[in-house]
């Protein structure tokens, strides 16, 4: 973990809003604070009121996440108008191998990164409210998070039908938390990275990808894209 603090102004949450909005972002006045500080990072965003020839041209941050993401980590923001602002990277201890957690959908395996995982339980159908006519959300000790079904996102062939899916996995990127919905928990372990994108394209909602004990190959999911896909 590397984070950097500095006793500044910090960012101002309504200029960077309006800047989102003269360029065309949909920034709400009811956004949190994690992601009115995440817009920095959209492509080309920029605070600055003059372009110069090393500043206001909004490529560094974005270029910046870009680059750490591939790495298989992250970065957050915290800010405090008038008190300053730190920025925390997280990066794996080494590229080749990650902490894994293992689930079944269907008969397909993916690997959750450990570290965005935050609990798993048995979910019962009065958790869980229909919004907006398609969106789902479940109830966790008062809190409502998004609920993302996996098997609806990767398309995988259902051949159990008496077997419905009734576990979720709470997972965290960029402040925000959503409830991914599985088959069955298959345990956690080390596995080793394998660059999709190099070796063969790349694929939405996913990082990477594993070979299993038993041959099988599983995909290593990309939290941070499953998470963003709640906002839209």
């Amino acid at each position: 973990v590397i984070e950097v603090r500095d006793d500044g102004r910090g960012l101002n949450r309504n200029k960077l809003i309006q800047k989102a909005r003269e360029k065309g972002i949909d920034a709400p006045d009811t956004m949190t604070d994690n992601e009115v500080w995440n817009l920095i990072f959209a492509p080309g965003f920029s605070t600055a009121d003059v372009v110069t020839d090393v500043s206001g041209r909004g490529v560094g941050m974005d270029v910046v996440k870009k680059n750490i993401l591939s790495l298989g980590g992250s970065v957050d923001i915290d800010s405090a108008e008038g008190y300053g602002m730190s920025v925390k990277v997280r990066l794996p201890l080494t590229l080749a191998i990650m902490d894994g957690m293992s689930v079944g959908v269907g008969d397909e395996c993916y690997i959750l990164p450990l570290g965005s995982v935050v609990e798993s339980f048995q979910v019962k159908p009065d958790m869980v409210k229909t919004i907006g006519g398609s969106g789902r959300v479940v109830e966790v000790r008062d809190e409502y998070m998004p609920v993302i079904d996996l098997e609806k996102v990767f398309e995988v062939p259902r051949f159990d039908f008496e077997n419905v899916s009734n576990i979720m996995v709470v997972v965290e990127a960029e402040g925000n938390r959503v409830a991914l919905l599985v088959d069955e928990l298959l345990g956690q372990q080390q596995v080793v990275v394998k660059n999709l994108e190099a070796n063969y394209r790349k694929v939405p909602d996913v990082s990477g990808a594993t070979i299993m004990g038993d041959g099988r190959v599983a995909l290593i999911l990309d939290i941070s894209t499953l998470v963003r896909r709640t906002r839209h």
